[in-house]
């Protein structure tokens, strides 16, 4: 037989237990709604990401797509000058020198336009940063290192070297080269 103080002692844990149980579950409830709203919370903000990063992409796309068309644009003109020279050149033949100058001013200018810088040294100190020596020849006019003639002009972009000038360097004076050869005979 049970003693009556055994039995409330029984009811008293029975409250405990189920108090517990309860606030347990109540907890886990509350910790799944937290979860389930953070983790909503998370997928929008995925999204509202993932949408922005495409947005971003296409709008680089677009930029670059406008810079080509108006570089295109730039182009055409100075297409339609080289036509129209030609076309005048059936007519008057000394026209087309004229009309070849002024496609070569075009573009030019163009270029001007988008940045682009010439490079085209003559009677210049050689830099090997802008230059690219073909080659060396005595000049009594220049000092050695000096830029006697540009071959093929280079350019510059915005600081960055698209292509190097092709230049003929000065060796120096051809009579110091001779009187040199001459001391090393002696």
């Amino acid at each position: 037989m049970e003693k009556p103080k055994d039995r409330q002692n029984e009811e008293l844990k029975d409250t405990k237990n189920s108090q517990p149980k309860e606030q347990k579950e109540t907890e886990q409830k509350d910790y799944q709604e937290e979860y389930n709203k953070l983790k909503e919370e998370y997928l929008r903000l995925y999204a509202e990401f993932d949408n922005y990063r495409k947005r971003i992409l296409k709008e680089i796309e677009d930029a670059k797509e406008s810079a080509k068309r108006s570089v295109i644009n730039d182009f055409l003109t100075i297409l339609d000058n080289l036509e129209k020279a030609i076309e005048m050149a059936y007519q008057h033949k000394d026209a087309i020198i004229e009309g070849i100058e002024l496609s070569i001013k075009s573009f030019k200018d163009m270029l001007k336009k988008h940045g682009v810088e010439e490079i085209s040294p003559e009677k210049e100190n050689f830099d090997p940063n802008l230059h690219d020596a073909l080659m060396t020849q005595p000049s009594d006019e220049l000092p050695k290192d000096t830029v006697i003639q540009t071959v093929q002009k280079g350019y510059i972009y915005k600081d960055k070297l698209i292509r190097p000038a092709k230049v003929i360097v000065s060796a120096g004076s051809a009579n110091n080269e001779n009187q040199n050869n001459n001391d090393k005979e002696e």
